[in-house]
């Protein structure tokens, strides 16, 4: 971290975050129709702490996401990396600023090459830097896949050689490999098994605590985002409604949309199923 960034400076700062889309013209000389996928969105994620953005399919949380990692540009608003603005930042300060924020991707069998080995697909953002020799990526690779718990002798095996689970932990070891102060997880378990969700979750909650990583987690799943974060917010129709501590938040839920997402997964009265995910 440089020594200019002061000290309450949070990791991650996201502020009055709007994105409008232009859809095709409807008539031939009417205004093109716009969507409104996030309307003013701020929250803020410390150094060494998760936070979860949870809402349905269409509530914008996959947009914060591409945002987040500069895959999209906000049409008003900012989205600062230690007090850096991500979309300010020339081509190439980006590229060297990714190395200290990275994605895991939804699935995991699209995210992989299937032509390329795991040493290569987990060297990738080392590779895209351009700043190490190919002995010393291979070395941060395998370094990489330990971490996850697979083993060196898997780095010249392909995809196909793997299960949901050990795919998705090469995704995380992509992500790992250039040591990133935040990994962004678009709905990293979602693809799973259930037994194999927990072991993923597990995982991540490890390299937390090795690493000092931080976690912007989006799901739809309540009981994934109580396991993981320290902090949730409910985005519903491209706003952030409710925000707070999981068990707080999920116990004593004050909107609508919030108490609607946690009438659908099954639980107690109490909250006890779902707190005990």
């Amino acid at each position: 971290m440089s020594e200019s960034i002061s000290s309450s400076t949070p990791l991650l700062a996201v502020t009055d975050l709007v994105r409008h889309y232009a859809m095709p013209r409807e008539k031939l000389f009417g205004p093109p129709p716009t969507v409104k996928a996030l309307n003013g969105v701020s929250f803020k994620v410390e150094a060494g702490k998760s936070v979860g953005i949870v809402g349905e399919s269409g509530s914008g949380k996959s947009t914060i996401a591409r945002l987040v990692m500069a895959l999209d540009t906000p049409t008003s608003g900012t989205v600062s990396l230690e007090g850096r603005d991500l979309h300010a930042l020339s081509k190439a300060e980006l590229r060297t600023a990714r190395r200290d924020f990275q994605m895991v991707f939804q699935d995991p069998y699209g995210s992989l090459d299937p032509r390329q080995t795991v040493a290569r697909i987990v060297a990738e953002p080392l590779e895209a830097l351009a700043e190490t020799s190919r002995a010393v990526q291979r070395e941060r690779a395998a370094e990489a896949l330990a971490a996850v718990g697979l083993r060196t002798t898997d780095m010249d095996k392909y995809p196909h050689e793997f299960s949901g689970g050990q795919r998705q932990r090469i995704a995380i070891a992509r992500a790992l490999i250039t040591r990133p102060k935040l990994i962004v997880a678009d709905e990293p378990v979602s693809a799973l098994d259930v037994s194999v969700q927990a072991q993923v979750l597990n995982l991540m909650q490890d390299l937390q605590q090795q690493f000092g990583i931080s976690y912007l987690l989006i799901s739809h799943d309540l009981a994934v985002v109580n396991h993981l974060c320290d902090d949730v917010c409910v985005v519903w129709q491209g706003k952030i409604v409710e925000q707070g501590p999981p068990g707080e938040l999920f116990r004593h839920a004050q909107h609508p949309y919030t108490r609607t997402l946690l009438d659908a997964v099954p639980h107690t009265p109490t909250g006890g199923a779902l707190l005990a995910a």
